[in-house]
């Protein structure tokens, strides 16, 4: 996966920056949106961070 792919396009939020807010405790996507702001703007990527999110919370806790 690509780490500098931007998944939020109106603040920039990129697969690293989720996957950081993860790895820091973030186990929703609100805990997600909360700590990156990824989300809140336009609400397009809501999807694809919810995808991400369970991504690396399955991968973290395996």
């Amino acid at each position: 996966m690509n780490m500098d792919k931007v998944v939020c396009e109106c603040f920039g939020v990129t697969n690293g920056q989720v996957k950081e807010a993860v790895d820091n405790g973030a186990t929703t996507l609100e805990e997600v949106t909360e700590a990156t702001g990824a989300g809140t703007g336009c609400g397009a990527c809501n999807d694809d961070l919810q995808r991400l999110v369970d991504f690396f919370t399955t991968e973290r806790d395996s």
